[in-house]
């Protein structure tokens, strides 16, 4: 496993070479084969009760070199903001399957960390024991008063145990961004377990998403995966400025490497 706490950025290796099983299997159906069999490999290990943080971050890490392997090539900045002396909640944009296999990589190096995901994902057969080991959160993104109860309980409990929670705001994969459509969760819980707030800025559209199966869509070695990671914000108040300080950080990211930015109801 590379391990990122000494170092500020990560890039792909200028020399790193692509797998040959692309050319035989074509690259999609060679990514997904070798996703899955990680993904399996560590079902595989929370059933027997064995999957420990370790392995988590070590998989995530291999997942990692699965996708360099298959033509993507990270540039991964502001690594240092994740040196914290606590635990902390950290947001992110959310666009590809990618950064849900990736991150527990990048923040895993620093601090234990909870991700927040879809109930339906974490009851999932294949996914369930892994979201168990990993101490998940589960929300069902139909009943918001549910799903706030949830994440103050256990995403404050897990916080003051040192595990930093990452969530996704936008609660779907978006090839664009909309700051009304990031929602300030991720702040409430900051400001409810008295934590600071780092954000994460993300451009994953190396992966699309499938027409049909979300998971399942086409490559785009030509789109550099970009990742890079704000300065950790003390919360004062509700945090109405923090947030806009999250949503600031985002859209001035994202417009740089070209993602489109959306406003509320234009129709687009």
């Amino acid at each position: 496993m590379i391990d990122l706490s000494p170092l500020e950025r990560y890039e792909t290796p200028p020399h790193f070479k692509e797998t040959l099983s692309r050319f035989f299997l074509g690259r999609r159906l060679s990514l997904n084969t070798a996703v899955a069999k990680i993904v399996l490999q560590c079902r595989g290990l929370s059933k027997k009760g064995q999957f420990t943080s370790a392995e988590y971050y070590a998989a995530s890490d291999r997942l990692r070199n699965v996708f360099e392997s298959h033509g993507a090539r990270f540039e991964i900045t502001g690594l240092q903001n994740l040196k914290q002396d606590q635990p902390c909640v950290i947001v992110a944009n959310h666009m590809s399957l990618l950064e849900t296999q990736v991150l527990p990589w990048v923040v895993g190096s620093f601090n234990p960390v909870s991700i927040v995901m879809k109930k339906s994902l974490y009851d999932s057969w294949i996914f369930h024991p892994v979201a168990v080991a990993t101490q998940c959160i589960s929300l069902t993104r139909k009943n918001l008063r549910a799903d706030i109860d949830v994440i103050m309980k256990e995403g404050v409990e897990y916080l003051n145990q040192g595990r930093s929670i990452l969530l996704f705001p936008e609660g779907t994969r978006k090839k664009y961004f909309c700051r009304e459509e990031f929602n300030s969760l991720g702040i409430k819980l900051a400001v409810r377990a008295g934590v600071k707030v780092i954000p994460i800025a993300l451009k994953t559209d190396f992966l699309v998403n499938g027409k049909y199966i979300s998971d399942y869509g086409t490559l785009h070695p030509e789109r550099k995966v970009h990742i890079h990671i704000g300065e950790a914000l003390t919360v004062e108040g509700r945090g109405k400025k923090e947030h806009q300080v999250v949503l600031d950080f985002l859209e001035t990211n994202l417009k740089s490497w070209g993602v489109e930015i959306k406003e509320k109801g234009d129709g687009s």
